[in-house]
């Protein structure tokens, strides 16, 4: 008897719950009077005048005097020593104006601490630095004008000229007169003798030529005079002071009188040099080896340390 096989029933399957999809975002709700335009910005309230230039005056202090949020504020003695050295810059002397009555030694000892504190030398840099936008005056003008003093040429003022002597050139080494020296000289003899009698014109005979006309203090010593020993005679020359060159004017200080004559006053050219140098950064108390080991080696025996 044949048996059929049964197919199996299907399972039954679960109905998976599908996962619950999100929900759309709701759209936001825009004002149509609104639509299309962006929200206002709002403006900064802007700085008063004086802000502005405190601001700017901060902006350019150098980095390295800038003073630190904890940095304190000047004392009353800093801020008189500040103002003086502002003035003249001498420490001792800052001191001396801040704090009357102190002794030398002890401002000029007090005057460098106060001088290496941070907030001290960012005032002092913020008065240069204000200074300098108002009277359009840098530090390189200074510097320039420091320099064109210690390398003028004083010659440009005045000089010291060294020439003959009046026998120099003269006939037989005699007095010599200029050529109108001698004609006046002459003219002057001549109506003495007039008015005088005849027994003293007799007496004053010819007029004496003595080394002659020709005189030019120009000319260069004799070195064969008997009366000066061939060193001439010197004299000094003031120079005219419109025609001379820009770094001649910046050394010219002005010309007193005297009861002796005009004495012309300069600018000291070494203070002037000194300043450029303290500029430059060119003061140094350490010695600096410049030759080579080995030179120094075979001159002393030694390698140097």
């Amino acid at each position: 008897m044949a048996t059929t096989k049964k197919k199996p029933a299907p399972a039954k399957t679960r109905a998976r719950s599908a996962a619950p999809k999100s929900a759309p975002a709701k759209p936001k709700r825009t004002n149509r009077k609104l639509a299309g335009k962006t929200a206002p910005v709002k403006k900064q309230a802007e700085k008063p005048a004086i802000a502005q230039k405190i601001s700017k005056s901060k902006a350019s202090i150098p980095t390295k005097y800038a003073p630190e949020a904890s940095t304190p504020t000047l004392s009353e003695l800093e801020m008189r020593f500040v103002a003086a050295y502002f003035l003249d810059p001498n420490g001792t002397q800052a001191y001396l104006i801040a704090k009357p009555g102190a002794k030398e030694t002890t401002a000029r000892t007090e005057a460098s601490k106060v001088l290496a504190k941070p907030n001290i030398q960012a005032e002092l840099a913020r008065l240069r630095a204000e200074s300098s936008v108002r009277t359009n005056i840098s530090a390189d003008m200074a510097v320039k004008e420091a320099w064109a003093i210690a390398m003028a040429d004083p010659r440009e003022l005045m000089e010291y000229r060294i020439g003959c002597c009046r026998h120099c050139w003269g006939f037989q080494f005699r007095h010599q007169r200029t050529d109108a020296q001698l004609e006046s000289d002459r003219e002057a003899h001549e109506r003495t003798k007039a008015m005088a009698s005849e027994k003293t014109a007799a007496k004053m005979g010819e007029f004496p030529e003595k080394g002659g006309g020709g005189f030019d203090l120009r000319r260069a010593p004799n070195p064969e005079c008997p009366e000066c020993g061939g060193e001439g005679k010197g004299r000094t020359v003031f120079k005219d002071t419109r025609n001379i060159s820009a770094a001649a004017a910046s050394l010219f200080a002005g010309v007193k009188e005297t009861d002796k004559g005009l004495e012309i006053k300069l600018h000291p050219k070494g203070d002037s040099l000194d300043k450029v140098f303290r500029h430059l950064g060119l003061y140094n108390d350490k010695i600096q080896l410049t030759m080579p080991v080995a030179v120094i080696k075979d001159m002393t025996g030694r390698k140097p340390e």
